[in-house]
């Protein structure tokens, strides 16, 4: 859990053909970012992949170990999915996490995304359109790796094809703009605004609410 060497982590144990893969945010404050939803989707009868970028660099720097930029990193990836025998994929994550599993999501493609108030742009253009201005964005302009072309979300090739679930803070003006800016784009994005407070929150809220494992259960049972 603490070797920064380790950049995924499975359980395939069990039977299930569902396969949950849950990406880590970036752990602000932290060291190595730890793997999200552990103890949350522990005991869920799926297949499950944790995913998490120790270079904090967006994934755009790679797996550590197993890729060096996003495009290898897609490969590692479907040759881990080939490996669970999954014959449907849900990707899960929060923040960074929710780029990711939104990212990874359409590329690979999955058969569906469920997302926390995730960024979905990094690019300039779009940031100066949104007034988005975070200290967040620093992780990126660090990393030793960039793909601009990937700074959009909405104009990732295969966007289209997951099912795109967004809950996110509608009182946080941040989170709003990046949710409805994907679902502009992307006709088979579904938004669940919350409304918890005008922060960067809305995941912890749904989890001190009791509502956030079942809002997890829901999309494991739309595949099925």
């Amino acid at each position: 859990m603490k070797d920064a060497s380790i950049s995924v982590m499975t359980d395939f144990d069990g039977a299930s053909e569902v396969l949950l893969i849950s990406f880590a945010g970036v752990g602000i404050g932290m060291g190595v970012p730890y793997f999200e939803f552990l103890k949350l989707i522990r005991d869920l009868p799926v297949q499950k992949m944790f995913v998490r970028d120790v270079h904090k660099s967006w994934y755009h720097a790679g797996l550590k170990g197993l890729s060096a930029n996003i495009d290898q990193s897609v490969e590692v990836l479907r040759g881990i999915i080939a490996e669970s025998g999954a014959r449907r994929v849900l990707t899960i994550g929060n923040s960074m996490g929710g780029y990711a599993a939104i990212l990874y999501g359409a590329l690979l493609p999955v058969d569906e995304v469920l997302v926390f108030a995730p960024t979905t742009f990094a690019n300039w253009k779009n940031r100066l359109r949104y007034l988005d201005f975070r200290s967040l964005f620093g992780y990126l302009r660090r990393s030793p790796v960039k793909t601009p072309k990937y700074y959009d979300l909405a104009r990732v090739p295969g966007i289209e094809k997951p099912r795109i679930q967004i809950y996110f803070d509608a009182d946080y003006r941040e989170d709003a703009a990046h949710a409805r800016h994907l679902a502009k784009a992307a006709a088979n994005v579904q938004l669940h605004p919350c409304h918890v407070g005008g922060k960067h929150h809305v995941i912890k809220k749904l989890k001190e609410q009791g509502e956030l494992q079942g809002i997890i259960q829901a999309s494991i049972e739309n595949l099925y």
